[in-house]
């Protein structure tokens, strides 16, 4: 994982691998479907991943759990972090808990500068 990368990049990333299981054409169908009836493009997924997972239910019903679990592998595993699963965590709880870890392991070894952007969120560990 480059530095470079934002959190959304990265988490944009993990969403296509994650929906790709499904095939080129039916990806394309799941984007065209959030687009087009919850007017969720696919830039916006990473501000609005409560809806993402709303809208994936209803494209895919049950299955969307396994896209869910795949996504969530992946995105930790480019965090460099483990998945782990927890009873009464959503997806959106688990895209902020990457999202709170990758912050810290971005700043642990990046510019100094990068540090004083945001200090919004960040626990100690």
């Amino acid at each position: 994982m480059s530095r470079t990368q934002s959190f959304s990049q990265v988490l944009l990333e993990c969403v296509d691998e994650g929906l790709s299981v499904l095939g080129n054409e039916p990806r394309q169908a799941v984007y065209q479907y959030l687009s087009t009836i919850h007017s969720l493009d696919r830039e916006q997924i990473p501000d609005k991943v409560d809806e993402f997972a709303a809208g994936l239910k209803k494209a895919l019903g049950g299955a969307s759990r396994v896209i869910e679990r795949l996504i969530l592998k992946k995105l930790f595993q480019r965090i460099g972090s483990t998945f782990r699963e927890t009873p009464d965590s959503e997806f959106t709880d688990y895209v902020s808990e990457a999202k709170r870890r990758f912050e810290i392991t971005s700043t642990k070894h990046s510019d100094p500068l990068e540090g004083l952007r945001s200090k919004k969120g960040q626990v100690p560990s």
